[in-house]
């Protein structure tokens, strides 16, 4: 498996760790940054999407498996409104071990699987993907594909749950100095 898969599998971990783990503010900026690693890490693997055969099928099953797992993540995430961040207050978030447990899961069994299907069980894959009329491309962008339906669902679902506690905060009124 070559190490570039592992420098940015650890790396995304990192960054989507470092976003999220702890008591943190929920800005333009937490929401974008996935989005902002993604666009920059997928032009390196994204060079072709193949649509033959059943591989326009495999890369939407992997965008679907993406929002499913972004979305998953919220139930490890709490939500509220802290009136004492900023003039008016801010949404925020919490979370914790099994906020990082989750996402070490799910990279863990992406790293698996690429290490499996290099040297575990690369002839059953390729007998699939020939069965199937699937190509290995097709299979690795449905995993691209896969990893930024996460990010973007992860951001959007996070976004959106922090304009829902705004809009149901009452507006403080102006204090006296």
């Amino acid at each position: 498996m070559p190490i570039s898969v592992w420098v940015i599998t650890l790396v995304v971990l990192g960054a989507v760790l470092e976003a999220d783990l702890g008591y943190r503010k929920i800005s333009w900026f937490r929401a974008l940054r996935p989005l902002i690693a993604a666009v920059a890490i997928v032009p390196l693997y994204l060079a072709v999407v193949p649509t033959s055969g059943n591989n326009l099928a495999l890369e939407g099953i992997g965008v679907a498996i993406g929002v499913i797992g972004g979305s998953a993540c919220h139930l490890f995430i709490s939500v509220h409104f802290d009136p004492a961040k900023g003039k008016r207050g801010r949404p925020v978030s919490r979370a914790g071990f099994g906020y990082a447990s989750f996402w070490v899961v799910v990279f863990g069994a992406r790293l698996a699987f690429i290490y499996g299907s290099y040297h575990l069980f690369s002839r059953p894959l390729g007998q699939f993907l020939v069965i199937h009329q699937l190509s290995i491309t097709g299979l690795t962008d449905a995993l691209i594909f896969m990893a930024l339906a996460m990010a973007l669902s992860r951001s959007a679902l996070l976004e959106w749950r922090g304009l829902a506690v705004r809009h149901h905060q009452p507006i403080r009124p102006p204090q006296a100095a």
